[in-house]
Order: C-alpha cells, then sequence, then structure tokens
C-alpha cells in the first residue's frame, strides 16, 4: 500500500471456485536489467511534495537518482541486476535516501503472468519493499479509483503479523500481496477515499511465512491475470505457494471488473519507515543501512490466450497477430541526415536479446539505445543527437549471433 492513505477492509471475503494451476505459456517481455532501460523505466525523485508529501505513509526518505542502478548480483557474477539501495543520509528535508522507479507513460500491462526474481535486504526495523502496479489511468482518475495491485510488500508492523496469527514472525519472513479498489460499500467518515482491500480478509489472506528469513536470497513473485481474476502466489525453490485460499475474482459486471480489466504500469521501490512499519519515526529506523535490494528480471508471459505488453502506445506483437519477421534485421535510420533525434527500425525472427549501440567516427560509443531481452517481432527505437556535434555516425545491433552496422549523419 503505497502513495495511500490507512485503508479501511471490506469485511465480505471474496473467493472464487478454485482453478487448476494456471499454464504459463510466451514469454512476451522480458527485462534482464543488464543496464537500465529508460525507453521503459522512470526514476522517481522526490519526497512526494506537494501532491502527496512523504507519500502518503508519512515515510522518511528521499528517493534520489543516484540510488537506482544496475550492478553484479551477489553470488551471481556472470549476471547483473538492478539496485535499488537505502541509505542513512539528509536531502531534501529527509534524513534518508532510497530509490523508486516505474513505467508510467512508457510501459502498460494488461493480463498474462508476471514473474519478478527479487533480494531484499536484512529489513530489520524501518524497510520496506515493494513491487506493485498502478492502473494506467490514474492520472485521470485518481487512487483508488485507477486500482492497485501488490505483488509482494514486506517489512510489516509487528501488531499486523501478530493479527495475522504469526506471533513468531519476523520482517523478513513474512510477505504478502494486496488488491485495491474503489467501492461505495467501504466510504466512511475514517475511510472518505472508499478504497477497499483484500488483504487481512480472515480466512482469506494468507501471508508466506517461511521458516528460512527471505532477506539476502532470491525469491520469485508471481501474478496470474485474466480478466476473470488476480491470483498471487511465491516460488520460493521449487515450491510455489499461493498468497490466498482462493483467486481474487471478479466475474460480474460491476467497480471491481471493469478497474482490473484495464492496463496497468509498474512500480518497484525501497521505502524507510512509516506507518505500514514500526519505524513511525525517523530515530525509530534500526535496519543496517546502506542496504541494497536486487531485482534479477521481470517477465510477462501468456497466461493461456491472456496477455499484452504496450510500449510507447504500441503493443508487442505477440505471435499469431500479425505477419512475423522472418530474419534479424536492422533497417537505415529515418530521417537521414537527421537533427538532432532520428528513428531506428529492427526485426527480429525469434526472442533475442537485442543491443544497439552508437558510435562516432573514431569508433568511440557514445549511447547504449538498448540492451534488453524482445519477443519475436519488429520494433522502433528513438535516438536522440542533442549533446552530440555534426558528423558521421554508426550505429551497429546484436542478437543471437547476429551482428550488423549502419551509418548515420547528424547535421546541426
Amino acid at each position: 500500500m503505497h502513495t495511500m492513505t490507512r485503508l479501511a477492509f471490506i469485511t465480505t471475503i471474496i473467493l472464487s471456485i478454485p482453478t487448476a494451476q494456471a499454464q504459463v505459456g510466451s514469454t512476451i517481455w522480458f527485462e534482464g536489467f543488464d543496464s537500465l532501460n529508460t525507453n521503459h523505466w522512470n526514476v522517481v525523485t522526490g519526497n512526494g511534495c506537494p501532491e502527496l508529501c512523504y507519500w502518503g505513509n508519512f515515510e522518511h526518505q528521499y528517493y534520489d537518482e543516484a540510488n537506482v542502478y544496475t550492478d553484479t548480483i551477489p553470488g551471481e557474477p556472470e549476471n547483473r541486476g538492478l539496485v535499488i539501495e537505502a541509505k542513512r543520509e539528509s536531502k531534501g528535508g529527509m534524513q534518508f535516501t532510497s530509490g523508486r522507479l516505474n513505467t508510467k507513460e512508457k510501459l502498460e500491462i494488461r493480463y498474462g503472468v508476471i514473474d519478478v526474481r527479487m533480494r531484499v535486504p536484512d529489513l530489520e526495523t524501518g524497510l520496506w519493499p515493494a513491487f506493485w502496479l498502478l492502473g494506467a489511468n490514474n492520472p485521470d482518475v485518481g487512487w483508488p479509483q485507477s486500482g492497485e495491485i501488490d505483488m509482494m510488500e514486506m517489512g510489516h508492523k509487528e501488531s499486523y503479523r501478530t493479527g495475522q496469527g504469526q506471533t513468531n514472525s519476523t520482517v523478513n519472513n513474512f510477505v504478502g500481496a494486496n488488491v485495491i479498489w474503489y467501492a461505495e460499500g467501504a466510504c466512511n467518515a475514517n475511510n472518505p477515499t472508499c478504497a477497499a482491500a483484500i488483504a487481512g480478509t480472515e480466512n482469506y489472506y494468507a501471508p508466506y511465512v517461511p521458516e528460512e528469513p527471505m532477506n539476502d536470497r532470491f525469491v520469485t513473485y508471481r501474478l496470474y491475470w485474466n480478466s476473470n481474476e488476480l491470483r498471487f502466489t511465491v516460488i520460493d525453490g521449487e515450491e510455489e505457494i499461493g498468497l490466498y485460499t482462493a483467486p481474487f475474482s471478479f466475474t460480474e459486471p460491476g467497480e471491481i471488473k471493469s478497474t482490473f480489466t484495464k492496463p496497468f504500469y509498474l512500480i518497484m521501490n525501497l521505502a524507510v519507515g512509516g506507518n505500514f512499519t514500526d519505524a513511525s519515526t525517523p530515530q525509530s529506523v534500526s535496519a543496517d543501512l546502506p542496504a541494497k535490494m536486487y531485482i534479477d528480471y521481470i517477465k510477462v508471459s501468456k497466461y493461456g490466450s491472456y496477455g499484452e505488453v504496450t510500449v510507447d502506445g504500441m503493443v508487442v506483437p505477440n505471435e499469431g497477430e500479425k505477419e512475423l519477421p522472418e530474419n534479424f534485421k536492422l533497417k537505415q535510420n529515418y530521417p537521414n541526415p537527421f537533427n538532432p533525434s532520428t528513428t531506428i527500425d529492427f526485426e527480429l525472427s525469434k526472442a533475442s536479446r537485442v543491443k544497439i549501440s552508437v558510435f562516432d567516427i573514431t569508433g568511440r560509443k557514445v549511447s547504449d539505445l538498448t540492451n534488453s531481452f524482445y519477443s519475436l517481432g519488429s520494433y522502433s527505437i528513438r535516438f536522440d543527437a542533442s549533446d552530440l556535434p555534426t558528423g558521421l555516425y554508426y550505429y551497429t545491433m546484436e542478437a543471437d549471433g547476429f551482428s550488423t552496422t549502419k551509418k548515420m549523419i547528424l547535421i546541426k
């Protein structure tokens, strides 16, 4: 529950008939974080003011761009991942800094199976990691009307864990998921936003509480999503565990179905303190800082016939939806010559990691345009040369053993 005030929970348990284990289909989109792809990700800065000071939860951190970067994953020397780092340092009137990213207005997801492989630090008291989704219409309708899907949250205060019957749990071995939406039935004097949620619902909510703490090791969090239900699980080793006793079902037309059948964008962050945790004041934060959260990858796959990813307003092509490329191809940029930006198209005959880089006439690399996993299909990428001088430049593409180079001319 981020960028939120405290919620009131509807007491009605929303259940659905148990369904068979979902079939995970082909990969639609994959983010491996060898580098940070700013075509997909926005790095958020600030303390939330003036729109939502301290992110609505009285958090103690200032989100700083320097706290978001990619690096080698500890214990996996051939693998890089995204790092979100929390530090004990003053900035923007706050006593801590940390990192927050989202794909707002860049990449949206509607249905499918979403996987995120994450490693959190020792949360102790005060750290609050989360991976979640917010309705893409949020700027127009606000929260909670846009809906919110929390795939994972850790750092819950002790009283909350105890209230769920987990008196022996700690912040490092208790993780949950949540769904939030607008409901007239939830409106009251203590809940003016009319936000309804499922977390904490007796006999339905089933947070994962393993014997082995989840800090400093990787766990995969999964969401199954189609036009009728949401299902949350944790994959820990070889075992997949549900975070609710049944999927969250919305088969009937109404507030819930209209909310969760629209596109959502991704958000991930590592908050410090606030009313979700037991660190209500900066002095209460006892976590060992600096602390690093690692995200190895995010993957979106087909869920039966469901699954759609949109990048810059264009749907990532799925097999069978359009005529597919038969070969790898890098096309000539357009316009050419250009000033100051140009578009580069490329085609993939199968899903591959693609690296496209730009070099000047001396062979010095001036830009990495992408280094990410793409499904088969045709794509466009934008190159902005505002900071470069007039001259001849080369751009290269590498993908699954394919390599080629083309030249382009910048004229100012």
